[in-house]
């Protein structure tokens, strides 16, 4: 009883060291660093509006503009109940000390308890998330609603009694994920495998939960996309798919052809589409027929530069799992090192561009100090997860589940955002990651 103890301990200090370390930032007097430009004001803009109870629209000096089809309701609605800044920074504190206790939880109770610690200090120490949680960007929520939904079928292993209840719930959490980011629109798919797999539950149980679990997440998907159909015509989501398909992956794939930067190239490709990059995100020029034609567009680039794209994707994909974020810590930080324009992912590589954001990073011991302990950090995740697949070969079913189902999940939602907006910020699927590395 007093080991327990003092574990339970352990894992409530860590998780109040993540929160204070979260909550650290709201100290500074300039809380700027707080808005990405242009993320983080038109989550505000929707917020205000549907505040004022005039619908999911953006107002912008005082005027509705057309209804949102860019952005889903998920998070604004999160901002709509915290009207300050402050207290959207320190509720994103909160749920990141929340996931910490739960994930501790869920793996001392099924596995060792030095297996929880570790996974809970992955995910408590990992800076993207620390930077992520002081600004007001959708990441943090989906963080959290991605592993309330995750997880909790795993746990029907051990309560196969419960695995009706957990995979309605699981599923619906899973809905209100996609609602905040559409990267999630995968979860459907990946949330009844351990549901299938589970040696527990008869043939019966096993496709009645695994039936739930994807269709309330698909029930949310339909009816947004419905909802955009009727009132823009348009069958999906969000029209950012077709923005990155155009903007981001074909437009990279030119970019690199030509030895240029990302940035460079969309100029070129504002001009062929008649949007320049800067208004693709205005609520006014969303449109299904703009968005059918970027996405015909983009994709016949794509087909038309296999090789360049396969090239692409995988150093994009290779840049988000690895690469640790600069310009928003540093920010954040208020030192020196932030480099401008798009990252080292986005365009034609080169020694040269490495040479000097290294150099940048340099001017700033702290930065400098922080961007270490990433890669450390990032190593360990990637051993951990190494180690764990390794033991799989001759472990039992329950640890295959426990660290192959998360790793999958983790690695394809962030392979989604595997193109030229490839950015640390997206490495949301890194607590999955992180359990599974924890239990190798």
């Amino acid at each position: 009883m007093k080991l327990r103890k003092h574990w339970c301990l352990l894992y409530v200090a860590v998780a109040l060291v993540a929160v204070v370390m979260r909550l650290a930032p709201l100290l500074r007097s300039d809380l700027s660093f707080s808005y990405r430009p242009d993320d983080s004001y038109e989550y505000l803009q929707l917020a205000v509006r549907m505040r004022d109870g005039c619908g999911f629209a953006r107002m912008i000096d005082r005027a509705c503009q057309p209804a949102e089809i860019l952005r889903t309701p998920g998070y604004p609605l999160f901002l709509m109940m915290l009207p300050h800044v402050g207290r959207v920074l320190a509720a994103q504190a909160l749920c990141r000390g929340l996931l910490c206790l739960l994930v501790a939880g869920w793996i001392a109770g099924w596995w060792k308890y030095s297996a929880a610690l570790a996974a809970e200090c992955l995910i408590a120490f990992d800076v993207p998330s620390i930077v992520m949680s002081s600004e007001v960007m959708s990441e943090t929520l989906f963080q959290l609603l991605l592993v309330l939904a995750l997880v909790p079928p795993l746990l029907t292993i051990e309560w196969p009694g419960k695995a009706g209840g957990i995979a309605v719930v699981a599923g619906v959490v899973a809905g209100c994920a996609i609602l905040v980011r559409p990267i999630g629109v995968l979860l459907p798919i990946i949330l009844p495998i351990p549901l299938i797999l589970n040696p527990r539950l008869n043939i019966r149980a096993r496709t009645i939960n695994a039936i739930a679990a994807f269709a309330l997440p698909a029930v949310f998907l339909v009816g947004w996309s419905g909802r955009n159909y009727e009132i823009a015509h348009y069958p999906g989501l969000s029209t950012v798919g077709a923005i990155n398909m155009y903007y981001y992956r074909a437009a990279d794939v030119m970019a690199r052809r030509q030895g240029i930067l990302l940035i460079n190239e969309r100029q070129a490709f504002g001009a062929k589409l008649g949007v320049r990059y800067d208004d693709i995100y205005r609520a006014g020029v969303q449109s299904e027929a703009l968005a059918q034609r970027m996405n015909r567009l983009g994709l016949e680039i794509l087909a038309h530069h296999p090789i360049q794209t396969a090239a692409m994707t995988a150093q994009a994909a290779v840049y988000l799992a690895l690469a640790p974020i600069r310009s928003p810590l540093a920010r954040m930080l208020g030192t020196s090192g932030e480099s401008m324009g798009g990252g080292l992912n986005a365009g034609a590589p080169s020694l040269r561009r490495v040479r000097t954001v290294m150099r940048t990073i340099l001017t700033s011991p702290l930065l400098t100090a922080l961007v270490i302990l990433e890669v450390m950090l990032t190593l360990i995740l990637c051993g951990g997860i190494a180690i764990a697949i390794g033991r799989c070969w001759c472990a039992s079913l329950e640890y295959r589940l426990w660290t192959l189902y998360p790793a999958f999940a983790g690695i394809a939602v962030l392979c989604l955002a595997a193109g030229g907006e490839a950015d640390a910020r997206f490495r949301a699927p890194v607590i999955p990651l992180a359990i599974g590395a924890a239990l190798g």
